[in-house]
This record gives structure tokens, C-alpha cells and sequence, in this order.
């Protein structure tokens, strides 16, 4: 069955109300899972140890999440996940200017170390 990856970079609308934008994601995650052919999640935080200076984020977005995803019809499954937005929870800490970067990866390989 192929694999893919969706990653989505985004921001709290107040530093002050970060404990609460994490909360609310944390429940638009498992809302997010609960779609057949999402089958993992993980989120992660800029970590102020970066490789590059000043390279500290996704064009300015602090929270990542990543969704493995396993599916035969990709477009169909990002269709299904666009189209079940309004069925999700949203809350006023998504900071949505600028909106979220969304973006969905192939799988072509894996290597081990």
C-alpha cells in the first residue's frame, strides 16, 4: 500500500495562550487519525538548536505535525480530508494569518543506519 507523509506547520495566535492551542490540537489530531487511512501522528516544536542560524522554524511556524498516512488513492485522501474540515474542532488559537503550510510527501525510500 503506498505511504505518505502530510506535514503542517503552524503557529499559535498568542505565545500566551501556547498550553491551550496545544490542548485544542491535541484533540484535532485524534479527530485527524479517526480518518481510515491516517494511521500515526506526531508533533514537534522548533527547537532553538538549529543546524542553520537563523533558520529556526518553517517560514516563521514554530509547531510541526506530521501524519504518516497509508493509502492506494492519495488525491482521494487529501479530497476527504479537505471536505471533512467543518466535522473537525477549530479554535481561535490557530493562527491562520498567515494560514498553516500543509503539505503531503510521497514515499520513494528508506534507508537505516
Amino acid at each position: 500500500m503506498p505511504r505518505a507523509i502530510m506535514l503542517v506547520a503552524a503557529n499559535a495566535t498568542d505565545e500566551a495562550r501556547v498550553d491551550e492551542f496545544n490542548a485544542w490540537y491535541a484533540q484535532h489530531v485524534q479527530e485527524l487519525l479517526s480518518l481510515e487511512g491516517i494511521v500515526s501522528a506526531s508533533r514537534w516544536d522548533a527547537s532553538p538548536h538549529t543546524l542553520i542560524p537563523g533558520l529556526d522554524s518553517i517560514d516563521g511556524r514554530r509547531f510541526l505535525a506530521i501524519y504518516q498516512i497509508e493509502c492506494d488513492d492519495l488525491e482521494a485522501m487529501r479530497d476527504r480530508i479537505n471536505q471533512t474540515s467543518g466535522e473537525r474542532t477549530h479554535s481561535d488559537t490557530l493562527e491562520l494569518s498567515p494560514l498553516p503550510i500543509t503539505l503531503l510527501f510521497e514515499h520513494i525510500g528508506d534507508w537505516t543506519a
